[in-house]
């Protein structure tokens, strides 16, 4: 735990910084103020985490890649990591099979061309999802999901951690339309992101992510890796992304409820199988403990 609050501290530390330092070096430029802010903070602020968060750990001693569940050597993981996004794309595949069956999302086949910019596309998105997974993945299973051998405390971990997962999705870049960009522009912005937090979130959205968190700390914790669970995460971005570019929205559909508004991919569907799965890895969990 005391890891834990101090890996927090560091990230919350250079998120602030990085707003206070980018907002100062952009005040001079001509880029739309909007536009140029909003990158600063998301972009600076991974940028600084990544250049100084990890030394600082090691240099508190509070680093260990076994800790945040990077287990096996590199083959295994990257071949573990596959496995999991295959496994993934497999559990996806009879929700994609219910939006379509529901009439909620149509698929625009006139899309699916197979060219170079498909190839582009396919590529490119792989990237991303596994970007997201990787830097997801090591915070919110490797390093907030920890074993304990109280019943009690193992759900409390699980369940904290995996909405925290949930609700670090609706935090958003603010949209500034100031002319005029100050030096404590991006303090006060990031603290209104805090303050009006909950009026932007999507519930029905974040219990899908919090059962899918919850579905990924339970792998987490049976299998003490997290290599699995990059994977699993990764073929969740990537399915998602792929079918909504090459998808449309049934609006008419009287399942169109189903969907959440907030990516019209989430909601009570979503939730519904997610769920299903769940509960079928938790039965094998107590079938393979027999």
């Amino acid at each position: 735990m005391k890891n834990i609050l101090y890996f927090t501290s560091y990230v919350l530390f250079f998120a602030v910084l990085s707003s206070l330092i980018f907002s100062l070096l952009y005040m001079q430029f001509d880029e739309q103020p909007m536009l140029a802010l909003n990158k600063s903070i998301k972009y600076g602020a991974m940028l600084l985490c990544g250049l100084f968060i990890v030394p600082a750990l090691k240099i508190r001693n509070l680093y260990d890649r076994k800790i945040l569940g990077y287990l096996e050597h590199k083959t295994l993981f990257i071949f573990n990591i596959c496995k999991g996004f295959l496994i993934s794309l497999v559990i996806m595949a009879p929700l994609i099979y219910l939006f379509k069956y529901f009439d909620i999302r149509t698929i625009d086949y006139e899309l699916l061309v197979f060219d170079k910019y498909f190839i582009y596309t396919i590529i490119f998105t792989l990237f991303i999802s596994f970007l997201i997974s990787i830097i997801e993945e090591s915070f919110f299973r490797g390093i907030m999901i920890q074993k304990s051998n109280n019943f009690i405390t193992t759900f409390f971990i699980v369940l904290s951690g995996s909405l925290a997962y949930s609700l670090f999705h609706f935090i958003k870049i603010p949209l500034i339309i100031s002319e005029t960009i100050y030096w404590n522009t991006g303090l006060i912005e990031l603290l209104d992101v805090f303050t009006n937090f909950f009026e932007t979130i999507s519930y029905d959205s974040a219990l899908t992510l919090l059962m899918f968190g919850v579905l990924l700390a339970l792998v987490r914790l049976n299998l003490n890796t997290i290599s699995y669970c990059i994977g699993l995460h990764a073929g969740f971005v990537f399915t998602i992304k792929i079918f909504k570019q090459s998808s449309s929205v049934n609006f008419d559909s009287s399942f169109y409820p189903l969907l959440s508004s907030h990516d019209h991919f989430l909601g009570n569907l979503a939730t519904t199988w997610i769920t299903i799965v769940l509960l079928i890895y938790l039965i094998y969990l107590y079938k393979e403990r027999q």
